[in-house]
């Protein structure tokens, strides 16, 4: 365990700080790293609260927040919630309690993409429990697109422990898919022509989706997110490194054994750190309205 004075010795401030529930938002780290070689990264995976998906609205705000304020203390340049549940359900709270940090979800950029390549107007949705009960994503679709826009969202609890497992393809993991994929491989949402992977866990498992449902677009809001930062930071490369930090809340080595894979590279310089507990309420926090 590493405390947290002996983090701040050698990781300066990141050009990006990302967190996630677990290993999923490495492949938004992925994408980035793409798009920005240079760059300072530090990644926080809170591995030991997996999953958020399932938790109240009151305790992924309040997750969230602790793990904003552990990476606000490395004064990162742009704070990335890599992790749809807290982008769709936390993210107007992490803004207004952090207003000197800039922080970015995941939802728009997926949202757009989507409204860009849809043919139908008939979008489909997979994520968690707490994505898909959020309303997020039917809300800002709506609200780009549109009162005629249609969205399906459909709840795939199981697909972000199958993927932190590395069960990624074959005869089990298609069974799984092929049971939340039911709406559109039988044809009782025919118009849905784009689906968007409304958790960061799910790009692995695109491959298989793809060959289950071969006529759908699938967006991938990590890479549309980079892409976008890309095109906001186009100009002189900043000061940077090279360097990617790793903190996990727990499983440090299963996270350097699985996050390979989905980072597309060896995950290094991986330290496990305690989260700092913090007060929160929810009903105070948004005036009483939930």
């Amino acid at each position: 365990m590493v405390e947290d004075g002996d983090l701040w010795k050698d990781i300066g401030a990141p050009g990006f700080a990302l967190f996630d529930s677990g290993m999923g938002g490495l492949s938004v780290l992925r994408h980035f790293l793409e798009l920005f070689p240079g760059e300072d990264f530090l990644y926080l995976g809170d591995m030991a609260r997996f999953p958020y998906g399932t938790k109240s609205r009151e305790t992924i705000c309040r997750f969230a927040i602790e793990d904003a304020d552990l990476l606000a203390g490395f004064r990162p340049g742009t704070l990335v919630a890599a992790c749809f549940t807290v982008s769709s359900q936390a993210l107007d709270v992490l803004v207004s309690r952090f207003p000197a940090l800039r922080i970015v979800g995941m939802v728009e950029a997926g949202a757009r993409a989507a409204l860009a390549q849809t043919r139908t107007g008939h979008i489909g949705v997979l994520g968690t429990e707490g994505t898909i009960r959020s309303g997020a994503y039917p809300g800002i679709l709506n609200k780009i697109g549109g009162s005629q826009m249609r969205v399906e969202g459909v709840a795939c609890p199981l697909f972000a422990p199958m993927v932190e497992e590395g069960w990624i393809d074959g005869e089990i993991p298609e069974r799984i898919a092929r049971e939340y994929l039911a709406p559109f491989v039988e044809g009782r949402l025919p118009e849905v022509d784009t689906i968007i992977l409304g958790c960061t866990h799910y790009p692995p498992l695109l491959p298989m989706l793809r060959r289950i449902l071969p006529g759908i677009s699938f967006v991938d809001p990590g890479l549309e997110l980079a892409q976008a930062e890309f095109l906001r930071y186009l100009g002189p490369p900043r000061p940077g490194t090279g360097r990617i930090s790793f903190l996990v809340t727990d499983g440090r080595e299963r996270f350097r054994r699985v996050g390979q894979h989905l980072l597309g590279r060896p995950v290094e310089d991986v330290r496990e750190t305690v989260v700092p507990a913090r007060e929160f309420s929810l009903v105070s926090s948004i005036g009483g309205h939930l």
